[in-house]
Parts: structure tokens; C-alpha cells; sequence
């Protein structure tokens, strides 16, 4: 498919009634609701009918000749009450886009996407609403506006309407079957690699097979399709721009918008940031983190945190361990150095498990796998089972050549070997899922003002990646959380965060280039679990 956005054929949608819309949005609600089940889980100021006649004129004129006259029907929103997790419930507007499943075949199949729009409650008017983009991938848009990140949903919404888009896949955006196919591993063994990586390969073959008879198109789950999803959420909404705000693999999303459509964008944030080619995600950056933390963790205590991973990994070489986990009810696992490899490296990724990390390797030194066991069984609970939106966005994203064999040369060199992304990219190989191929992984360069946020504990978009990218964006900034995690810090452990993004989207100057947020505590005890 090619990159320049005006080169992407559209057709009309249907009119969206408001009555099917209402029965529609019941059965996705119910859909939704069932599949949570067993997974962790006031209308707006109406513009002038002069500035609504100059913002079509603009979309129009920033729209192909194919866009502009074969385009979507003007999305519909309706009155929407949204019940958050401890912020009250929150006058809102819903609609349901209908999107083409292959946006190069407008006449085939579709996908209806479901978008939650946060009324402005300030501003001027004229900076561009603003899209935001969930991590995962496969999380919700509208299902992080719900919990304790709100505040910052609502100080943006302050300066312009926000946009909650679930991404195709997600959610009530029609999200496929979940594979009943499921790898199970023996809580008396511990885990071998390469035994792991043929029986994980087995049960993504079988969930292929799965989706294949549910009628699932995987191809149609990839970064690309949901970066022309923004642009026909632009055009149906009648839009001159619009702006984008993307936490995690919501920045690999925002940067795919970038190059596809970057005349229909006004201004970026991206929250941790993943470039066009870091899926693949490079083992010495875990190494470094592990660093990091070792000199944050002396002020509770633990004078030597490498030293204990290393001791611990060196001990269970020899011999596995056996711990009984205070996480599952005293259940038993006994575990291997691999266990304890993607256990470390999970625990890195956010501060909640971070903040466990140096007691579990602690108390594994002494010969008290409970904690350490209670990580990894929380691993091999995760690591069993496959999700269609995910492993098809992953996998099509891939990595380039170069990234690859840097990331298997770093493993060799690493502390935990390739735990940071096993069981990928190897699960994938000769899968038959679809890749996006080298363009969509190129460096990528754009006049276009992006902000990158980054956090300096950060497990799973380290700053460096936001450094690797600077340089191609002319009107790049940057804000720098000294002691921010992939976590709710990145979004909370300054109240000025907010407002940079807030008034960053308004068109604003930066104000802060560097913020402090306070370094996490470690657990230093049982007692405190």
C-alpha cells in the first residue's frame, strides 16, 4: 500500500441512523462485556455555521480528488454518559465509524469503529480535536480515559474536544474471537527455551487455523489499516486536521498517521515513544535499566541489585528452584534460569513490578523462590495464549533485517538473553501473517510539531528510542521524566505533565524540558506486599 495518503481509495459510507447506531452499540456493549470477563480489564459547543463551512472547505481541500468527492458520510454522534473509576460520570457524545477491513479494497468488507468524543471545555476553537491512540497494542482509547489517568483527559479536553478511538480490533471496534487454543506449562518444571518457542509455535499455527475458520482476515489487523482509519475518521468528521496523542504502541500508530497522512495532521505527543522499526525491542536496554534501578534501590537497602540477578540466574543454571507464590493461593512452581529470565525482564517493564523486583531476587539468593515463582507464574500465564489484534499488528510491523540481527547479537551480549521479546520474532517465522515490509520501517523525517515524552526508568520504550528520533522531526521537543516508569507516573508524577501536553496541543511553547517524578520505593519486606 502506498504512503502517500492520496493515493488511498475510499467509497461512501451507508447513513448511520441514530437507531441502528443505539441497537448496534447494545450487542457491541454485551459483546465487549463477556469477552472482559476472562481478560484483565452533555453535547458539545456547536462552532458557527461559518467556521463549519471554512473547516469542510479546508478538509475538502486537503482531501484527493477521490477523497473529496467519493468520501465517508459526516459521522453522527449521540449523547454518551461515561461512568469512570472514581471521577464520576462524564456527559459525553458516541458514534460508530464504518471503516473498509482493507482500505485498498473500499468496496469490500468493513470494520465499524467505535469513537467517544470528550466536549471541549475550553479553549479557543482553534486548535485541532485531538485523537488518542491506546497502547499494547490492543488496548482501549475510551477504557484509559476511565481510570486514573482521567485528570490528564480532562485538562487536554480544557484546550479542544478529545477524540477516544478504540483501535480496529479493540474493544467494541469489533474485536476478533478469542483463540481457544492455549499453551499450559507444568507448574513441577522449569521452563526450556527452545522447547517453549516449538510448543508456542504449535499453538499459534492452531489459532491461525482458528481465526482462518472464524472468517478473521489477520491482514487486515496491521499499523497501516489503522493509520487510514484516522484519516477517514478525519474526513467523516469533516475535519481540517486533526491532532494525535499516543501512548506506547500508540506512538508506533501516531508515527505510521505521520508518514501516511501528514498533510491532515497538526500536532503530536508521544508518551514512550516506539519508532517505526522498535517492535523488536533491543536486550541491552534491560541490562541498562537493571543498572539504573541498582543505584535508586541503595536507599532501601539493597546495596547490589546486578549482582543478585546475576547470582540468582547463576544458581538456578545449576540447579531449579521451587517457591509456593502469596500471588496464587500458595500454588507451587518450580523454576529454571529461563524462568527467571523473563521474569526479571517483565518485572522491569512498569514500577509496580519493578518495586518487587529486588526483594523476589533477594530472597531467591537466600533460597526463597515465592516471590520470584509468583513473577514467573504470572509470565507463563501470559505467555500460553495468543490475541488476533495484537499478534497480527506485531507481526506486521516486524523488523528490519538490521534491527534483528542486532537485537540477536545484543542477546548473546545481554543478562537475560532475548527474554525482553521472546517469544518473538522467532514464533513468527513462517506463520503466514502478513508484514508491512521495509518502507513502512524507514526512518522517518517531518516538519510536523511532535512531542516526545519519555520516562529515564522506563522498561518498555526507553528514552533512547525518543533520542533515535529527534533528529528526523524539525519542530521536535522533548520533556524528560526523570524517574518515570512505563507506568501511571509518565502521567501523574508531575501535576506539570498535564499541562505541557495540554498546552502543547493548544499550540503553546513547551514550558518544561526536564520534570522530576518521584523515584519509586522499594518493597523491602513481605509485610508490605
Amino acid at each position: 500500500m502506498s504512503n502517500n495518503s492520496l493515493s488511498v481509495p475510499h467509497t461512501c459510507l451507508q447513513s448511520l441512523a441514530a437507531p441502528s447506531n443505539a441497537a448496534f452499540a447494545g450487542m457491541q456493549r454485551e459483546a465487549a462485556t463477556a469477552a472482559s470477563a476472562t481478560r484483565k480489564r452533555g453535547m458539545s459547543q456547536l462552532l458557527p455555521a461559518a467556521a463549519r463551512l471554512l473547516a469542510l472547505s479546508l478538509a475538502l481541500a486537503c482531501a484527493s480528488p477521490v477523497l473529496a468527492s467519493d468520501g465517508p458520510a459526516p459521522l453522527v454522534f449521540t449523547p454518551y454518559a461515561m461512568q469512570t473509576k472514581g471521577n464520576g460520570t462524564i456527559a459525553t457524545e458516541e458514534a460508530f465509524l464504518e471503516v473498509p477491513r482493507r482500505h485498498s479494497e473500499p468496496n469490500g468488507p468493513r470494520i465499524r469503529l467505535r469513537v467517544v468524543r470528550l466536549p471541549a471545555t475550553g479553549g479557543d476553537g482553534r486548535a485541532a480535536p485531538v485523537v488518542y491512540l491506546a497502547g499494547g497494542p490492543g488496548g482501549s482509547g475510551f477504557g484509559t480515559a476511565l481510570g486514573p489517568r482521567w485528570p490528564v483527559f480532562d485538562q487536554v479536553r480544557r484546550e479542544t474536544d478529545v477524540l477516544l478511538l478504540d483501535q480496529r480490533g479493540t474493544d467494541f471496534s469489533q474485536m476478533p474471537p478469542e483463540c481457544p487454543h492455549e499453551q499450559k506449562f507444568d507448574d513441577a518444571q522449569p521452563l526450556q527455551r527452545e522447547a517453549v518457542l516449538v510448543a508456542l509455535k504449535a499453538t499459534l499455527a492452531e489459532c491461525m487455523a482458528f481465526w482462518k475458520n472464524a472468517g478473521v482476515d489477520m491482514g487486515a489487523y496491521t499499523t497501516a489499516e489503522s493509520a487510514d482509519d484516522i484519516e477517514y475518521l478525519r474526513q467523516a468528521m469533516q475535519l481540517p486536521r486533526l491532532s494525535l496523542w499516543g501512548m506506547s504502541y500508540g506512538t508506533h500508530l501516531a508515527l505510521a498517521t505521520v508518514r501516511r497522512h501528514p498533510g491532515s495532521l497538526e500536532r503530536v505527543v508521544l508518551m514512550g515513544s516506539e519508532g517505526p522499526d522498535d517492535t523488536i525491542k533491543l536486550p541491552l536496554a534491560a541490562d541498562a535499566l537493571l543498572a539504573d534501578l541498582a543505584v535508586v534501590a541503595t536507599k532501601d537497602g539493597f546495596d547490589d541489585l546486578q549482582g543478585s540477578a546475576q547470582r540468582v540466574l547463576a544458581k538456578l543454571r545449576q540447579q531449579p528452584g521451587q517457591g509456593s507464590s502469596p500471588m496464587h493461593d500458595g500454588r507451587k512452581v518450580t523454576i529454571g534460569a529461563f524462568d527467571a529470565q523473563l521474569a526479571i525482564a517483565i518485572a522491569l517493564g512498569r514500577r509496580s513490578t519493578q518495586r518487587m523486583l529486588p526483594l523476589a531476587l533477594r530472597e531467591a539468593e537466600a533460597g526463597n523462590y515465592d516471590l520470584l515463582g509468583a513473577i514467573a507464574l504470572m509470565v507463563r500465564e501470559g505467555l500460553g495464549g495468543f490475541r488476533a489484534m495484537p499478534t497480527a499488528m506485531d507481526v506486521a510491523s516486524g523488523q528490519s533485517p538490521q534491527r534483528r540481527a542486532l537485537a540477536a547479537a545484543q542477546a548473546r551480549q545481554s543478562l537475560l538473553g532475548d527474554a525482553l521479546n521472546f517469544p518473538f520474532p522467532e514464533v513468527a517465522d513462517g506463520s503466514g501473517l502478513l508484514e508491512l515490509g521495509e518502507a513502512f520501517r524507514a526512518p522517518l523525517r517531518s516538519d510536523l510539531p511532535v512531542l516526545f515524552i519519555s520516562g529515564t526508568l522506563d522498561g518498555r520504550t526507553p528514552h533512547a528510542n525518543a533520542q533515535a528520533l529527534l533528529p528526523g522531526f524539525s519542530k521536535g521537543r522533548e520533556l524528560l521524566l526523570r524517574g518515570a516508569s512505563h507506568d501511571n507516573e509518565m502521567w501523574l508524577g508531575n501535576p506539570a505533565i498535564a499541562s505541557n501536553i495540554a498546552g502543547f496541543l493548544a499550540g503553546r511553547p513547551l514550558r518544561d524540558e526536564v520534570l522530576d517524578v518521584p523515584l519509586p520505593v522499594f518493597i523491602a519486606s513481605r509485610t508490605e506486599l
